[in-house]
């Protein structure tokens, strides 16, 4: 048995768009093949479960907020890890003093909340998303899972993260993604919620296959030696990934040939 591990938005959900046909397609003879699917994304828990319920996807794991969070296939909660929360308020007063960052998201893991910072800036990762708590209320949440920074562009991303790296990097880990920041507790990543899942599925790292375009990619793609990368995705993610392919469905149709 073997296991397909691929990220959401810019891998298998091409520019926050679409799955494609073809990536279902693929996914479908996958898993008739008798393997095993999981989904590595970014998004909070309601957000990736909406995503996959629009495709009628029924992964085998689902591992969001960048490893925060692990859910088998039947929905039930495996693996959650949270942030301190008086730093994760401290990393949301420090990000309201920044003249880039366009807004903070944060959210306990399931649920996301959007404060505004600059509502003068374009937004490019949330334009339309509306605050739907009060500030206070977002920053008096009983846990904090993941925060995401939006920034003005990819640049800006991966400076900031750097920055929190900096001065939060005891307590916080910052991962660039396009224009976000995704921050989340010291030690969790996508690697880590991938090797846990593997652990409880009892597959062998040998018999795993990851896909991702994006530095939070990064440490799956490093966990394992059968990468893969989108051709799109920054040279140094390509550098560290085994292989490049143009999506999911070649992916698949090389490895079930």
């Amino acid at each position: 048995m073997k296991l397909l591990a691929t990220d959401y938005d810019g891998t298998l959900c091409y520019g926050y768009g679409d799955v494609m046909p073809e990536d279902l397609d693929a996914i479908r003879r996958w898993k008739e093949a008798g393997n095993l699917f999981a989904v590595v994304t970014g998004r909070s828990g309601l957000s990736i479960h909406r995503e996959l319920d629009k495709y009628d996807l029924n992964p085998d794991f689902i591992i969001c907020n960048n490893g925060g969070l692990v859910f088998d296939g039947d929905g039930r909660r495996l693996s959650e890890n949270y942030m301190e929360t008086i730093t994760a308020i401290d990393l949301v007063y420090a990000m309201k003093e920044m003249d880039d960052v366009c807004s903070v998201m944060v959210n306990d893991g399931m649920a996301r909340h959007k404060i505004c910072v600059n509502p003068q800036l374009e937004d490019p990762r949330y334009p339309g998303v509306k605050a739907d708590l009060p500030e206070d209320e977002a920053l008096s949440l009983p846990r904090y899972c993941q925060i995401v920074v939006s920034m003005t562009d990819s640049q800006a991303a991966e400076d900031m993260a750097e920055q929190i790296n900096h001065f939060f990097g005891d307590h916080l880990a910052a991962y660039p993604n396009n224009t976000c920041v995704d921050v989340v507790a010291k030690g969790v990543n996508k690697g880590e919620g991938l090797q846990f899942a593997l652990s409880w599925a009892d597959v062998d790292e040998e018999d795993v296959y990851v896909l991702g375009d994006s530095w939070n990619d990064l440490p799956m793609i490093e966990a394992v030696p059968n990468s893969a990368a989108i051709v799109t995705a920054p040279e140094a993610v390509k550098a560290q990934a085994s292989r490049t392919c143009t999506g999911l469905s070649e992916l698949v149709g090389d490895l079930l040939a």
